[in-house]
């Protein structure tokens, strides 16, 4: 009798195991499903390549990029690419990315990301992340890899890879992929990051800020027209964009989303943004 009962709790403990790998297995196929940026402005040509994908293919405005997928910029070309929790990557010419990771959880915030920088350089718009938790948006160059939240900057990877931070209230945290040194990059200064050698640093002079600007100054595209507009803005400069008649919202989420209609899917009582992201948006503003 007692073997009977032994062998039904354990039956019923191997059973609840299975239902929760289940579940757990059928949420990240769901999450696979979901696309994890779309191109919201594209100057000259780029490229995409999934899994599967013998060679690349033409990349057009609103072409959904999946996890996995590779993005590759031509000559004389920028792409700028909207992540699910609206942050902002912008390629510059000859320059190839893969987005090896990108998860969101259920409750529409951002649960993990990983960019892997192959070869060229990209301006990035962080979402901030919640308070306490760590920088979960990383970016990986040939020499460095680097988490990141709340910030505007540049990373180059050209062996060595140099990190610049342009503004932003977030953090870069910077580590050195053959030394292992890590080391918290402050606003307004860069980093060069040098295989087998201490990483050093300097200030971003107003020369390089401008010349950045201009490599990644790209036309804005207007996002698709079923994005629906939130509420009044509450700064000047979202008071400026919306008599522009540039529309807000984040278009890779589904219409019913309660996080549609917010500026961060993190902040469910919406209408909050970053400076930098909403004039990363803004044609009126040399981005």
């Amino acid at each position: 009798m007692q073997t009977a009962r032994k062998s039904l709790w354990w039956g019923l403990i191997l059973g609840c195991c299975c239902a929760s790998v289940l579940a757990g297995s059928q949420a990240a196929m769901a999450q696979q499903g979901q696309p994890a940026a779309e191109i919201i402005a594209l100057l000259g040509n780029a490229e995409i390549k999934s899994p599967g994908d013998a060679q690349f293919r033409p990349a057009k405005l609103q072409d959904k990029l999946y996890p996995q997928d590779q993005i590759r910029t031509l000559k004389d070309s920028r792409a700028k690419l909207f992540f699910r929790d609206e942050s902002i990557l912008v390629l510059s010419e000859n320059t190839t990315m893969d987005i090896a990771k990108f998860q969101m959880t259920p409750q529409g915030e951002r649960q993990s990301a990983l960019m892997k920088l192959l070869n060229g350089s990209v301006r990035f718009i962080i979402q901030k992340v919640a308070a306490g938790v760590p920088p979960n948006f990383e970016i990986q160059g040939k020499t460095a890899i680097m988490g990141i939240r709340g910030t505007d900057g540049v990373i180059e990877s050209r062996s060595p890879d140099r990190i610049v931070f342009l503004g932003g209230a977030g953090a870069i945290v910077i580590r050195n992929l053959t030394t292992g040194q890590t080391l918290t990059l402050t606003p307004n200064n860069f980093m060069v990051v040098t295989p087998g050698r201490p990483m050093t640093t300097g200030p971003v002079t107003p020369t390089m800020r401008q010349e950045l600007t201009t490599v990644f100054q790209v036309a804005q595209s207007q996002v698709p027209g079923t994005v629906v507009t939130p509420g009044p803005p509450t700064t000047a400069l979202l008071r400026q964009l919306q008599a522009a008649g540039i529309n807000f919202g984040n278009p890779l989420i589904s219409q019913d989303s309660p996080f549609r209609n917010t500026f961060s899917p993190s902040t469910q009582g919406g209408g909050t943004t970053q400076t930098p992201l909403s004039a990363m948006h803004s044609p009126l503003l040399p981005r």
